[in-house]
């Protein structure tokens, strides 16, 4: 019987892409090549502790496809900095695919330019780096506050020119041993009245009064209100006040928790820095959820969460933009539609702005920016309310029993 001869093997020819002139997908074989000198950087950096070489290779060779595809929009290779005008074409394309999509794509390109940053890789300008890392920052459901971090004695510092500290400190004191309440803890009547007193808002408390159609964050002198949730700023403080465990119900009062009033009042020591960075956290995380809740005030509430976000970040928004009305001139033409929709939106985010500005949680100058020492609480806030949103669609969307 004949022997068979082996059959001869092909020449191992690798990856097509990774053959000079063999892609046929514009500029995937130039990407390739301009990654290379850092190629093993590269792979420690996205291999996370415990994660298969594999899904290493896997996520690479999504890089290199998104870094492809940023060249052909770009019409030109430059693996050491991103395009933030292309990016945004970039995902807003990958939206239509799903956000999930975008926002997988925006994390692994964040991920790279933080490799081009730490390694010293990266080819643009300081100011470059912290557009496109807070852009895809955005673009991958990650918050872009920026929040430095400050010794207690500076952040102490700062909190005592505060108005909300100020606010807080006249309501905890105005408290004293305890004022009585319902047995939720609410303020009614007299009590009412005078806890509104003590934050300079002189109203008029009236149980069968009317409930105003749209109550002011500072009613005027002499208003006349059927209840707490009727005069906004103290409500807001009173909230801050028992969601921090400063007040507690025995009944029939609400009594201070002592250890944590005298944080409040004192104006050193980590005691007192969080206790005011916990109201902080209250006051903002209350009012966007009441506006949240306010039927057909949900957008307002969206846009002013966006622009605090914002103003958090290392690229605050300039006033002049952010709280602008656009004419037909800013606008494309399929958008001059949104006008008349903006004209009365964008005076209610203002105005709503304004109420963080009064109690000093934002300050709004030629920009618009959140004190340092308040970024961390806004955070947390934001947090609070995405949860609020998600837990509101979950409730909305479940089927009735």
């Amino acid at each position: 019987m004949a022997s068979r001869k082996p059959a001869k093997k092909k020449p191992a020819q690798g990856h097509p892409a990774r053959r000079a002139g063999a892609s046929s997908v514009p500029f995937e074989t130039e990407v390739r090549q301009a990654l290379q000198p850092f190629k093993s950087q590269l792979f420690r950096h996205f291999q996370e502790e415990g994660q298969p070489a594999s899904e290493t290779r896997a996520a690479l060779e999504g890089l290199t496809t998104l870094l492809t595809v940023h060249a052909q929009l770009r019409k030109s290779v430059d693996v050491q900095s991103l395009d933030p005008s292309i990016l945004g074409e970039q995902l807003g394309h990958l939206s239509s695919l799903g956000k999930e999509v975008a926002a997988t794509s925006a994390a692994i390109l964040k991920h790279y330019l933080t490799f081009l940053g730490t390694s010293a890789n990266f080819g643009g300008s300081v100011e470059d780096f912290k557009q496109t890392f807070e852009f895809l920052s955005r673009m991958a459901g990650d918050s872009p506050i920026v929040a430095p971090y400050l010794e207690d004695e500076e952040a102490n510092g700062a909190f005592e020119s505060m108005p909300f500290v100020f606010a807080a400190r006249e309501l905890i004191q105005w408290v004293g041993d305890g004022k009585p309440t319902t047995p939720a803890g609410v303020l009614t009547a007299e009590t009412l009245q005078d806890a509104a007193a003590a934050l300079g808002l002189f109203i008029k408390v009236d149980g069968n009064a009317p409930i105003p159609e749209d109550a002011i964050w500072e009613p005027e002198d002499g208003t006349v209100v059927p209840s707490l949730a009727d005069i906004p700023r103290l409500s807001a403080y009173w909230d801050a006040l028992i969601g921090t465990a400063m007040l507690t119900y025995q009944a029939p009062h609400a009594k201070p928790t002592e250890s944590l009033s005298e944080a409040l009042l004192a104006s050193s020591g980590a005691g007192a820095r969080v206790v005011k960075e916990l109201i902080a956290e209250v006051l903002y995380s209350h009012i966007l959820i009441n506006t949240l809740e306010k039927p057909g005030q949900a957008q307002i509430a969206e846009m002013v969460a966006g622009v605090l976000s914002n103003a958090a970040s290392s690229t605050p928004p300039r006033a002049e933009f952010a709280l602008q009305i656009p004419t037909t001139d800013d606008l494309p033409e399929e958008q001059h539609h949104l006008i008349p929709s903006l004209e009365e939106v964008v005076p209610q985010v203002e105005s709503l702005l304004r109420v963080f500005e009064r109690e000093g949680l934002v300050e709004i100058d030629e920009h618009i920016t959140v004190p340092i020492v308040l970024r961390s609480s806004l955070e947390r806030a934001l947090g609070k309310v995405s949860d609020h949103v998600l837990k509101q669609d979950t409730d909305s969307s479940a089927p009735e029993a």
